[in-house]
């Protein structure tokens, strides 16, 4: 799953804690996070700056929490995050109570192990597994077509010691002319 397409499935699923969240899917959208907090984290501390040149180091302790930005990004990211940590817990094979680890010193870093942990390949009481691409031993996804000539051929390396009707060797007979007439004859060099 690519980043834009993992972190639209995030926002559209905010309240649903059932079900399921792959890695790719918790993981940009970790990292949307990490680069938001930083970004806000920043702008605040140029306001804050800002503050303390205008009216003194002391006024800085007047600023209101909610005069800030990285407090109003924590309120809007912190449900669609609680909602995917307890979806990718639940991808983990774990239960979506373990979010609690999240409010103990230190349980963030157990949590982050936790969702690091590999997807179930099972259907579980949280649902099925998200649909992975079929990929060819180059590592390139393999389109429907491609996937349906490879399953055939499988096919019919398990219906070898079956002697073909004639119907069959006429349908082989003709595939062949024709992928002789488009793909030989009309790459050979003409006279």
């Amino acid at each position: 799953m690519g980043p834009v397409n993992a972190i639209s499935t995030v926002f559209a699923k905010t309240f649903t804690f059932k079900g399921r969240a792959g890695r790719s899917e918790y993981w940009w959208f970790f990292l949307l996070y990490i680069i938001g907090s930083i970004i806000f984290a920043l702008l605040d501390l140029r306001t804050i700056v800002a503050f303390a040149q205008d009216q003194g180091e002391q006024a800085i302790f007047s600023l209101s929490p909610f005069n800030l930005l990285s407090p109003w990004f924590f309120i809007v990211m912190a449900i669609p995050y609680f909602s995917l940590a307890i979806r990718r817990l639940h991808d983990s094979g774990f239960s979506g109570f373990w979010v609690i680890l999240s409010f103990v010193p230190l349980g963030a870093i157990a949590l982050l192990i936790l969702h690091a942990m590999p997807s179930q390949n099972s259907t579980t009481i949280h649902g099925s597994p998200a649909a992975r691409p079929v990929v060819d031993p180059s590592g390139k996804p393999l389109t429907e077509d491609r996937h349906k000539r490879a399953m055939q051929g499988y096919a019919l390396l398990f219906d070898k010691d079956k002697t073909p009707t004639p119907a069959q060797q006429a349908q082989r007979k003709a595939e062949i002319s024709d992928y002789y007439r488009s793909k030989v004859l009309k790459s050979a060099p003409s006279a």
